[in-house]
């Protein structure tokens, strides 16, 4: 008797390897290919970018790439909510796309965004990044950088080359702009960052202004007695001109203006340079509309040079078509 019990556990305990391996080729054949298309299911229904799941048994790893971080933890809660899986910090390998924001306002840069740990955050010279430029910025291990983060560096001189406060925001290959522009910097600026990214993901969100001396906190680089701008800024704002619609000629009453213009920029001194600036009207043809603003500028600039102005302190151009305001036909004298 004791033999046949000896025999029966012995026996037992060599089936016990057979059993266990039974078991997981049963787990490896059957349930887990299940449970790992059951996992896949709900990423692809999430919509997981590239979704690969992996089970270590009841531990799921999963990897993808997702919109945001808030969609992440929405993902893996799901996930961990199925029946026979469970999710574990080292299974949690969603991405999320990153964003960068360098924004300059009132002369000063700033970066916000989501980063990589790794990625280096650096205005190119002689971009000036103070202390604490990049305190906005979060970073994450499992993000991915957006796509031309790294060859932007020609693009940003050339954006924040001109005066004025504006942003540039890079997103999932997309590049957004805003801020301060006119047309013609808004062209160039569109034409520079399709080389960061395609030419369908660049947005650009502006407030067009006449020209650079109408940006917002404008300061003039000729003239930098507070005194002597302020009186001269009432002179110039007061004498601005109008022509009538399609002509270029000059009333006597706005000639008068143009006088009386002359003679507070002369009381300025030598120093003072000069934008002189015809406002196209909004309708009708724009190519026309600009050459005839041109042409009033030329106008207005030959009286200031006869009753006195240097020539050499006056630029003559037609300004771009503003968002905003009312300056049709108007020819208007800024400092620079």
């Amino acid at each position: 008797m004791p033999a046949v019990k000896g025999f029966v556990v012995l026996a037992v305990v060599l089936l016990i390897p057979s059993i266990g391996y039974f078991h997981k080729q049963h787990f490896l054949n059957h349930l887990k290919p299940g449970l790992e298309a059951q996992v896949k299911d709900v990423l692809e229904a999430e919509g997981v970018v590239a979704p690969v799941v992996h089970l270590d048994y009841l531990d799921a790893v999963i990897s993808g790439r997702v919109d945001s971080n808030e969609e992440r933890a929405r993902v893996i809660a799901t996930v961990d909510a199925l029946a026979g899986v469970r999710m574990t910090g080292k299974g949690k390998r969603l991405h999320t796309y990153g964003w960068l924001r360098i924004e300059r306002r009132r002369g000063r840069f700033t970066a916000t965004g989501v980063v990589s740990g790794g990625l280096a955050v650096r205005l190119p010279d002689p971009l000036e990044m103070m202390e604490g430029w990049d305190d906005g910025l979060e970073r994450r291990k499992i993000v991915e950088d957006p796509g031309g983060i790294r060859d932007w560096g020609e693009f940003l001189l050339y954006y924040f080359g001109e005066p004025g406060d504006r942003s540039v925001k890079l997103q999932m290959g997309g590049l957004t702009m805003r801020g301060d522009a006119t047309t013609g910097l808004r062209s160039d600026w569109l034409s520079k960052a399709s080389e960061v990214v395609s030419k369908d993901m660049v947005v650009a969100d502006f407030n067009l202004r006449p020209s650079v001396c109408h940006f917002p906190g404008y300061q003039p680089l000729s003239l930098t007695d507070e005194a002597v701008l302020e009186q001269l800024w009432r002179q110039l704002d007061s004498n601005v001109v109008t022509f009538r619609p399609g002509s270029e000629q000059l009333l006597s009453a706005d000639r008068d203006k143009v006088i009386l213009a002359a003679r507070a920029i002369i009381t300025a001194g030598e120093k003072g340079l000069y934008v002189v600036g015809g406002h196209p009207a909004r309708d009708g043809n724009a190519t026309a509309n600009s050459q005839l603003a041109r042409l009033r500028a030329e106008v207005v600039a030959k009286i200031l040079v006869d009753h006195g102005v240097a020539a050499g302190q006056i630029e003559i151009v037609s300004f771009s078509v503003a968002s905003e305001g009312d300056r049709d036909n108007q020819v208007e004298i800024v400092v620079k």
